[in-house]
């Protein structure tokens, strides 16, 4: 069973069309999928559209399996969103649900809230999350939302933690953009952090336009996918 935590460094940074796109090319690949978020936030009640407002991983592939553990009404950090409900997260309970999710597929995505450092419960953050899962950090970056120096205060952390970072994907990269932060990102992470890159993503502009055929096209020609998985996958060759 393949299994990989999909987090970032800050909100809104495309996690959400990474797991997205790396589960439907997964699925195209004749690998039963799914992707489970611990938590959602600012869901009203709708667990795809709360992720996009554009019902993003069903409109790639219907075929993914979804599911979450605790549905927040606010948008806020899961720790300060739980208490405003009224809600106590069980960490012990998500670990469980997530293994039984998982041992039901070839390949499952755990997608995180927020970012890295975000408050899960009381002196728990999703970092924990993944420590306690035991299985590999997939990070997003998104230049136009996260400073370089953020990046790599961010990525050094992550690799400190003693959890397996897999690398780094960036989202909604312009290799000709008149920003040089954004125009030379890639090499200036290269340059300053052992964390390898693993692919870009362009931005798509409108997602709720976005051909599912397109996105998977790109997560199979610009992402490293065996290297996310540290196998061959026969079933690209």
């Amino acid at each position: 069973m393949l299994s990989v935590f999909v987090s970032g460094l800050d909100a809104q940074c495309g996690k959400t069309l990474l797991t997205a796109g790396l589960a439907a090319t997964m699925q195209s690949l004749s690998y039963s999928t799914g992707v489970y978020k611990p938590i959602i936030t600012n869901s009203n009640n709708n667990f795809q559209q709360s992720l996009t407002g554009e019902n993003l991983i069903k409109h790639v592939d219907p075929n993914i399996v979804t599911k979450y553990a605790y549905n927040l009404s606010s948008g806020v950090t899961p720790f300060v969103g739980a208490y405003q409900d009224g809600i106590k997260i069980d960490v012990n309970s998500i670990y469980t649900e997530f293994r039984t999710f998982a041992n039901t597929l070839d390949c499952c995505f755990v997608e995180g809230s927020n970012s890295i450092s975000t408050p899960i419960s009381q002196s728990f953050s999703e970092l924990d999350f993944v420590k306690a899962m035991n299985i590999p950090l997939l990070l997003v970056v998104n230049p136009n939302v996260t400073s370089i120096e953020h990046v790599l205060a961010g990525l050094k952390f992550a690799s400190s933690s003693g959890i397996k970072v897999l690398g780094l994907v960036i989202n909604q990269y312009d290799e000709n953009s008149d920003k040089l932060e954004i125009k030379y990102f890639p090499q200036i992470i290269k340059e300053f952090s052992p964390v390898k890159i693993l692919g870009c993503l362009p931005d798509y502009g409108d997602i709720s336009q976005l051909l599912p055929e397109v996105l998977i096209c790109d997560i199979l020609n610009k992402i490293s996918i065996e290297e996310i998985f540290n196998i061959k996958i026969a079933k690209l060759g």
